[in-house]
């Protein structure tokens, strides 16, 4: 029986120093019917040098370059899922891992019981002393409201998309700086309408490596613009399907983005955020009163950020 083509999709951006390992994986790969396709978002490092060293020792290796706008990884994918000739495809990020049995496994599991939009896996995180420890994902009846309440139990690499379903949905929203992850997975689980499978007891088979970000304006300023677009966006989609009874759960995003991002954001765009999930009905009137008038009164009297936090969360369990 022919084995289905996996499409690996990786966008990278002055990784030279780490995607070597990460190709290595997808070379080691027990499964052999794969092609890695590798987009540049404009490195200045020896990533095109390392990208050609490789594409010409295996013609299963693609390079390619981001040559239009907007810059991210989100468009570089995008650009990647367009050129792909897989039946399913896999998103990685250029640190990521894939163990050496991942495709096969994931293959087998595609021909157990119905044809699914998307199938995900767990990983291992890999710690800051080198040992891998397992991410586990927890059995629920819905992944969907975890996801609204930012209760993320995956990252990118764990799910296998079959790639006709990906490309119907619009791949990854491309203006986001951050959150592309929830986004597109909120938006799948919405659109497949369970249709797809969660193997939460199945063994490992990916390797997260996450970055150490120091969170700071930059950095949380990324954060608010994203939130500006995340929950309109996902407020309509709610409303589109039927499921605006679910938009409360948003808060979670609001607290996660109190919880250190918002020292380093103007008052007047903090406002603007809490204004944000006012109209899409995420806050009543009567929360959103008393968060402006709590976080203003905290502020001012120069009180610490964890009062802040723990005042404001009391608030929004309201």
């Amino acid at each position: 029986m022919l084995q289905p083509l996996v499409s690996i999709i990786i966008p990278t951006y002055n990784r030279a120093s780490q995607i070597g390992e990460t190709i290595d994986s997808v070379i080691s790969q027990s499964y052999s019917n794969w092609e890695c396709l590798i987009i540049d978002d404009g490195s200045s490092d020896y990533t095109e040098d390392l990208l050609d060293f490789y594409c010409k020792r295996n013609s299963k290796i693609k390079f390619y370059k981001r040559d239009s706008s907007p810059k991210g990884a989100p468009h570089c994918r995008n650009i990647g899922l367009d050129k792909a000739q897989g039946q399913f495809c896999i998103f990685l990020d250029s640190d990521d891992i894939l163990l050496d049995f991942c495709l096969e496994e994931r293959v087998k599991k595609t021909k157990i019981g119905e044809k699914n939009d998307f199938w995900v896996f767990p990983m291992y995180v890999k710690n800051t002393y080198g040992k891998y420890q397992l991410m586990e994902i927890p059995q629920k009846e819905s992944y969907l409201e975890d996801f609204l309440k930012c209760k993320v139990h995956w990252q990118t690499m764990c799910t296998l998309w079959d790639i006709n379903f990906v490309r119907s949905i619009s791949g990854f929203k491309e203006n986001y700086l951050r959150l592309n992850d929830p986004e597109i997975h909120i938006r799948a689980m919405v659109h497949s309408i369970r249709n797809y499978t969660v193997f939460w007891d199945s063994k490992p088979d990916s390797v997260y490596r996450p970055a150490i970000l120091k969170v700071g304006t930059n950095l949380s300023f990324k954060y608010y613009q994203s939130l500006m677009l995340f929950i309109p966006d996902l407020s309509s989609l709610l409303k589109e399907n039927s499921l605006s009874h679910l938009r409360h759960n948003l808060k979670g995003y609001l607290n996660d983005y109190l919880r250190e991002s918002f020292r380093f954001i103007s008052r007047q765009n903090n406002l603007r955020l809490f204004m944000v999930f006012y109209k899409n009905r995420i806050l009543t009137f009567y929360q959103l009163l008393l968060l402006a008038i709590q976080y203003y009164l905290l502020l001012g009297f120069d009180v610490s950020a964890k009062k802040v936090r723990r005042g404001i969360h009391k608030l929004l369990e309201l």
